[in-house]
């Protein structure tokens, strides 16, 4: 009679490896998270840096800088970036020309999920000095 060679895994040995399994995910998973939260901080922090930087350069460039409005703001939030006023030609040409691809910006954090991010030029009337602002407010 022939003898059979039982090659192979037991059962006993598959459901020790598949709960070996599940604690590592169970451990990791909740540290992949939290790593994946603060990529996501650091890229809209990066970005609120850039449309700032942005700003600086309009208001220091000849071709747009007498055509910005004191008031006009850059808007970055959960829903994208906009300028303000709408439509405001200096201002989407300058966005267009420093900043790439700023039409797919959008808030992608928990943490900033609730805030935006508004750049606003202020002064430049009479004499007063022209500045550039950039902070985190609520976003309602």
């Amino acid at each position: 009679m022939k003898e059979h060679n039982n090659e192979g895994f037991s059962l006993v040995e598959l459901i020790v490896v598949v709960a070996i399994m599940a604690v590592l995910i169970g451990v990791l998973a909740p540290q992949y998270i939290k790593y994946v939260e603060k990529s996501r901080v650091s890229v809209d922090e990066d970005t609120a840096d850039t449309l700032l930087g942005a700003g600086y350069l309009m208001a220091s460039d000849e071709d747009y800088f007498p055509s910005i409005n004191p008031g006009s703001k850059i808007t970055f939030a959960r829903n994208g970036i906009s300028i303000d006023p709408a439509g405001d030609v200096t201002l989407t040409s300058a966005m267009n020309e420093y900043v790439d691809g700023w039409h797919n910006g959008r808030v992608k954090s928990k943490t900033y999920s609730t805030q935006k991010y508004v750049v606003e030029f202020q002064g430049g009337s009479s004499g007063s000095t022209f500045r550039v602002t950039g902070t985190w407010q609520p976003n309602p």
